[in-house]
């Protein structure tokens, strides 16, 4: 199992990757197949690959340290929006604790100016009974095991925007 990080002042420059989200045109809704409510960017790595690479690189610094020797099979990394009224519309509410299909998994926080406990993300014990409470905090990652019951603490009238992260089939090198 991975433990959990959060880590305050992730990018160093966050008024780039704020004005990069403000220029995607194309947001994807959910497919009939997954579970949750707002848009999604596509996959960073098409979008952006100096961004996907520099959140992939810290995030393993993080966890396997400088000289990192992993291999991942699949990384999803996307800009994630959410506005009030899908949260309200979202008909899969008894799934908001949930477990990812990921070794891996976190969000970066990007609502500027915001530090509210109650709009961030919320980590459980096997019976759902709340671990941790992160704030949605600008510019602050947390990521934590994917198999770790999580989910968001709430939703406020102002958008959530996240970037979501999901790292599959992590196999460390030996």
């Amino acid at each position: 199992m991975y433990h959990t990080v959060i880590l305050n002042n992730f990018f160093p420059d966050s008024k780039s990757v704020f004005d990069f989200y403000k220029k995607i045109i194309k947001w994807n809704k959910p497919n009939e197949n997954e579970n949750w409510p707002g848009a999604r960017s596509n996959n960073l790595i098409d979008i952006n690959p100096n961004l996907h690479q520099y959140i992939l690189h810290n995030i393993l610094k993080i966890y396997f340290g400088n000289d990192y020797g992993v291999n991942i099979e699949n990384i999803d990394m996307r800009f994630h929006k959410i506005k009030y009224e899908d949260w309200l519309n979202h008909k899969e509410k008894q799934t908001t604790i949930h477990q990812d299909h990921a070794d891996l998994a976190g969000v970066i926080y990007l609502n500027e100016n915001i530090n509210d406990e109650n709009t961030g993300t919320t980590l459980y014990d096997n019976n759902k009974k709340p671990l941790i409470k992160i704030s949605n905090n600008f510019n602050t990652l947390v990521c934590y095991d994917g198999k770790q019951l999580h989910g968001p603490t709430g939703m406020s009238k102002k958008e959530r925007l996240v970037i979501v992260i999901f790292l599959k089939n992590i196999h460390v090198n030996t």
